[in-house]
């Protein structure tokens, strides 16, 4: 079975209302039964924020996964990584990110953007490299559940091998 390791995205709102927080956690909760079985779900919200990405790179390295499914600005911090297969939900994408790809990660890289204004912008920077993107211009608010079956039939593709 291959290693997979899922990081959420992680929950970044200053002072946020209660609704805000129950929303957060509810949806967490959601995503990780619906993902169980796929992968190690990565308690996000647990690492440091001041250096984010760098502890999710870390952590990437350190457990050598076939695999990485993010989302949020737990993605973002996998752009970059190009040694790694791995889904993308929601990325945040600049110019920077698309400079050297090389093949592999180019054809390794999957890229699922919802419909907000800043994921159609991301979208549109990403998919000028990477030949595995999707815009879901029906849902706004993309989520790891969203792409769950797609998730599975990608890592479980033995062309991907």
């Amino acid at each position: 079975m291959k290693k997979v390791l899922i990081f959420p995205a992680p929950f970044l709102i200053n002072d946020p209302t209660t609704d805000q927080q129950n929303e957060y956690m509810i949806s967490l909760l959601m995503e990780e039964m619906a993902m169980e079985g796929i992968g190690d779900f990565i308690e996000v919200n647990a690492l440091d924020k001041s250096n984010y990405h760098e502890v999710v790179r870390k952590i990437i390295a350190d457990r050598k996964p076939d695999w990485v499914i993010a989302a949020g600005e737990s993605a973002t911090a996998c752009i970059s990584l190009h040694g790694i297969k791995k889904l993308l939900v929601n990325p945040i994408v600049t110019f920077d990110d698309l400079n050297n790809v090389p093949e592999y990660a180019r054809q390794h890289t999957y890229g699922f953007f919802g419909a907000l204004p800043q994921q159609q912008k991301s979208y549109e920077l990403f998919q000028s490299v990477y030949p595995n993107a999707t815009w879901y211009v029906n849902a706004p608010n993309l989520s790891l559940i969203d792409i769950k079956d797609i998730s599975i039939l990608i890592i479980s593709d033995k062309s991907n091998e």
